[in-house]
């Protein structure tokens, strides 16, 4: 990424993080693929609705979630901690199990703050965001080295848990018919590329990504590998899955990101890991440098939490708990279900978790 790309890149950042906190909260979403050209399935940008509501309580405010279940009512007063939220469902069930765990013990409002990845660098870099709590490392290694070691803005407090990993995945039933298809070198024929062809892609086959704010480097794999395949944005993780569902229910081709964890391949997911190129060091250079050139698989990332370094003075407790906090990938998955399968709102699906798992979020306290 070039030096004026990037300066553009983190002054889009820092008016989208302008945007959000001056209205409070915000699902507006970015592209944030390096020097790629994306498309928005059916022709049009869609936004992902925003991961639940933004409550904030401060001076001594008695504050309750909205959601389907019943998100417990607790006296907090201070100044709010603000926890990022970015688009997809597992970002928001760990701050709402934090606001939960905050607000109900140490008496303190926790305020959420729905945007994209980039600008929540911007936010903890300045001290108006406290802490994200699910940051995957292989988006974020050029921020890590920005804001972490060298301006030591940001503090890196610890692993959440899971250990995940995003990659390429076709159903079963293409990969039976077409085996060769089990590599990336099976894409480079332009036959079978084109059984992934869709209105949006014309003669090229489709690859197919879920929100336009996840930091991805497909749009460079394909470009890097000289695959006859073109990147379509869905518009959001809701809409990925309900590509997903429409091909497995129709028996057609499709060929999409996706990662573990997701409580999705719990139910049963008929997808297969298509195998890209092993990462190599070169790979990880271009993904620190922004991305272009990449040509290899994903890493396995350990999802880190990350705070503004302002944090410990502003709420020692606070740090002490987002620090301590984590949750393993089943648990994740489990709060995760409880909002994209049984359709609860996340501050309700993390109060029931938290109802049912006290032994684990008391250790956080102590």
């Amino acid at each position: 990424m070039s030096s004026a790309l990037k300066k553009r890149h983190l002054l889009l950042a820092g008016v989208a993080l302008a945007a959000v906190l001056a209205a409070c909260s915000s699902d507006t979403k970015s592209s944030t693929s390096p020097g790629s050209t994306t498309t928005v399935a059916g022709g049009s940008t869609t936004t992902a609705a925003a991961a639940g509501s933004t409550t904030t309580a401060a001076g001594g405010s008695t504050t309750t979630a909205g959601g389907t279940g019943t998100p417990e009512t607790c006296k907090t007063s201070g100044d709010p901690i603000k926890l990022a939220v970015n688009a997809w469902t597992g970002s928001a069930v760990n701050a709402y199990v934090a606001k939960s765990v905050i607000e109900c013990n140490l008496g303190t409002p926790v305020e959420i703050v729905n945007l994209d990845e980039n600008a929540t660098w911007v936010g903890l870099d300045g001290g108006s965001l406290d802490a994200v709590l699910e940051v995957w490392p292989s988006g974020h290694a050029a921020d890590y080295e920005t804001y972490v070691t060298q301006k030591k803005s940001v503090v890196d407090i610890g692993k959440l848990g899971p250990h995940a990993q995003i990659g390429w995945y076709i159903p079963k039933y293409v990969l039976d018919a077409h085996p060769s298809l089990a590599t990336w070198e099976g894409f480079k024929d332009p036959a079978l590329a084109k059984l992934f062809a869709t209105a949006e892609s014309g003669d090229l086959g489709q690859f197919l990504m879920g929100d336009p704010s996840y930091v991805s480097y497909d749009a460079q794999i394909i470009a890097s590998l000289k695959l006859p395949l073109k990147y379509v944005v869905a518009g959001s993780e809701a809409a990925l899955l309900t590509a997903m569902d429409k091909a497995v229910a129709s028996k057609t081709p499709i060929l999409l990101q996706f990662w573990q964890p997701h409580w999705k391949w719990a139910t049963g997911l008929p997808f297969v890991r298509v195998q890209l190129p092993d990462v190599t060091d070169a790979c990880k250079a271009a993904a620190k440098a922004g991305g272009d050139g990449y040509a290899c698989d994903y890493p396995v990332d350990e999802l880190y939490k990350a705070a503004s370094a302002k944090l410990q003075t502003k709420n020692a407790k606070v740090f002490d708990l987002l620090s301590k906090l984590a949750l393993t990938t089943d648990q994740q998955n489990q709060i995760a279900s409880y909002v994209d399968s049984d359709k609860m709102k996340p501050d309700a699906a993390a109060q029931k978790w938290v109802d049912a798992n006290k032994a684990v979020w008391q250790a956080w306290l102590g």
